[in-house]
């Protein structure tokens, strides 16, 4: 059976290092690859990011030697999810997943029939544009079928361990941020005793099931971070987020602009605006 690349790395004990791509830019996915990425997480639920029109986003990743991973608009989303693995996606990221039927159905738009209901078609990259062979590959895409559900909602939190037993969610995001907001506990995502307490339970659910977690500081990781979110139980580290990660480049690079040009004497300049970022993260 051909294996996901990203399974295949954890079943060897090998920790993927990630990141989030808002902008979808070609020229970024290239220096993520060039930068020692493994996996890049293509956003086209918050992004404009086209979840149908990937194909060339994909050869950018083939080139890069990166693992694309999509995230697709919306839980019932079928279509972009299908449109997604058809150019050439590695994993699907499901968003505001309520229940194990919101990821069977989506295993259902993904898999071929007896098992589910993707329409055949030989005419795509994935394949390789050929008949000759179209059997094999539609065994080899059900085969290394991965899908992965965001744990952001209260519905998920109390039907964890039925989400986690399906096959095909070998990995998962425990998304503390809109959990917080959806429990009740706004902002408090790291200083809820609620909030903890649901991932102590997603966590355990997932060992329980065998299914990895996707996680990790998204603003300034470090060594120390990076080492605390493994030893939480992380074991796909998803580190940084392009526009977030280019704005604090930006703010970094003004502000010792700044401080240069108001330590001479001979200029001025005003003061640059106001941080995106708050001042511990």
């Amino acid at each position: 059976m051909p294996a996901n690349r990203l399974i295949a790395m954890l079943d060897k004990h090998v920790v993927p290092i990630g990141m989030q791509c808002f902008t979808g830019d070609h020229t970024l996915i290239e220096v993520m690859g060039a930068a020692g990425f493994d996996y890049v997480w293509l956003d086209s639920e918050h992004s404009a990011l086209n979840p149908r029109a990937l194909e060339d986003t994909m050869r950018t990743c083939e080139v890069a030697g990166l693992i694309p991973l999509v995230r697709i608009p919306e839980p019932g989303d079928g279509t972009s999810a299908r449109r997604a693995l058809e150019a050439g996606a590695e994993g699907i990221v499901v968003p505001m997943v309520r229940s194990a039927a919101d990821i069977q159905q989506i295993v259902d738009a993904l898999t071929f029939p007896p098992w589910g209901k993707r329409g055949l078609c030989p005419a795509l990259r994935v394949p390789g544009y050929t008949v000759v062979g179209f059997n094999e590959s539609m065994q080899a895409s059900d085969d290394s079928l991965v899908i992965i559900p965001m744990i952001e909602t209260v519905e998920a939190l109390a039907n964890i361990d039925e989400i986690c037993a399906l096959e095909q969610v070998r990995l998962l995001v425990f998304a503390a941020g809109e959990l917080a907001f959806a429990m009740g506990e706004g902002h408090a995502m790291h200083s809820s005793e609620n909030v903890r307490a649901a991932q102590r339970t997603v966590f355990a659910a997932a060992r329980r099931h065998g299914v990895g977690i996707i996680g990790g500081p998204i603003l300034n990781p470090s060594k120390e971070s990076c080492a605390k979110a493994l030893e939480d139980g992380i074991s796909v580290l998803c580190v940084g987020l392009d526009v977030l990660a280019f704005r604090q480049l930006c703010e970094a690079t003004v502000a010792a602009a700044t401080a240069a040009v108001d330590s001479h004497p001979s200029y001025h300049r005003p003061g640059p605006p106001p941080s995106g970022f708050p001042p511990s993260y």
